[in-house]
């Protein structure tokens, strides 16, 4: 993936990239709208890296968890899907500074995280669906790591994420794009952007919304 792409979708921002997607005649794969930062909104965008698992009652360590952080590749977004846990968290400060120094450049949970005060100073953002203090050791453990997942969507009950899928996010939420379609799209949505931003200045200057409108042809 080039830095090039990445850039242009951190920069023009999810909306634009879920407008695309309405453009093209497709439902935006966008995340469930419960997930939310944990510290003030930091927009990134970087190639996904999925880890999966389940509610689980074990005794010992998940050591799968720890070899699926080993296996970070520098520059991709961790997507955990915890498949229905309720109540623990799958992610807190230990595994996100062995994260960051991975140079990860975010984590996304659907599902809980703790070690929240220590999250919010890291330097790497992290989103989540829930908090909670109660540790996932024993109760809830990783599966697999680099495959395909199911994750809660915003617009569908799910959406199936894949390695090298890449996920942007910003203070309006988090979307998938296929990495099959990741050229295109942000060919697509540098020129939207350029669009907007020109309508933006003559909206801004008086024209009225009809006639930007009839000009666009999308506001």
């Amino acid at each position: 993936m080039h830095p090039e792409t990445l850039t242009a979708f951190r920069s023009a921002g999810t909306a634009a990239i879920a407008d695309i997607f309405d453009g093209m005649g497709l439902l935006p794969p966008v995340l469930d709208n419960a997930l939310q930062p944990v510290s003030p909104a930091a927009a990134f965008a970087g190639p996904c890296f999925p880890i999966t698992g389940v509610p689980s009652i074990y005794t010992g360590s998940d050591r799968l968890k720890l070899e699926a952080i080993d296996a970070i590749p520098a520059g991709s977004v961790a997507l955990w899907a915890s498949n229905g846990a309720l109540g623990v968290c799958c992610f807190g400060d230990l595994l996100a500074t062995a994260m960051k120094a991975r140079g990860a450049v975010a984590a996304v949970v659907d599902g809980g995280v703790r070690d929240v005060a220590f999250l919010q100073g890291c330097g790497m953002p992290v989103v989540a669906r829930y908090r909670s203090p109660a540790q996932g050791v024993g109760r809830w453990k990783v599966q697999a790591y680099n495959v395909s997942v199911q994750v809660a969507g915003a617009l569908t009950a799910s959406l199936t994420v894949v390695p090298e899928d890449i996920l942007v996010s910003d203070a309006d939420g988090a979307i998938v794009i296929p990495a099959a379609l990741a050229d295109e799209i942000a060919t697509r949505v540098s020129r939207l952007s350029a669009t907007e931003s020109e309508a933006r200045g003559e909206i801004r200057n008086g024209l009225p919304l009809l006639a930007a409108l009839a000009k666009y042809g999308q506001l």
